[in-house]
């Protein structure tokens, strides 16, 4: 049950993060909601895996991570392609991930 409260807040301070990056990018209006379902699609399975890869797999942490971000980044991207407006939709992509991984290392080095 922590774990699910975790991801849970995990999921929360994503949100947090990139809408509002998103919007400072152009994307408006169901555009928005959109980009809130990617992150409920992309964020959950992201934490899962990495913590199946770290218990199951001697594979180096970064490689895991730079893995399942890259998929993170493209699922999106492919989202946001195809169900919005945005005029740059790999951008947002990148740009509110990259936004989002470095808040996570961020309080990852003050908890």
């Amino acid at each position: 049950m922590r774990y699910a409260l975790s991801l849970v807040g995990v999921l929360l301070l994503t949100e947090a993060i990139e809408l509002p990056i998103a919007r400072l990018l152009g994307v408006k209006g169901r555009d928005l909601v959109t980009v809130a379902l990617a992150n409920v699609m992309t964020n959950p399975a992201v934490n899962v895996l990495y913590a199946a890869a770290v218990v199951f797999t001697r594979l180096p942490d970064a490689a895991v991570i730079a893995v399942l971000e890259c998929a993170a980044v493209t699922a999106e991207w492919i989202v946001y392609r195809t169900a919005t407006d945005a005029r740059r939709p790999f951008l947002v992509s990148l740009v509110c991930n990259a936004a989002s991984f470095g808040a996570g290392l961020l309080l990852n080095l003050f908890i």
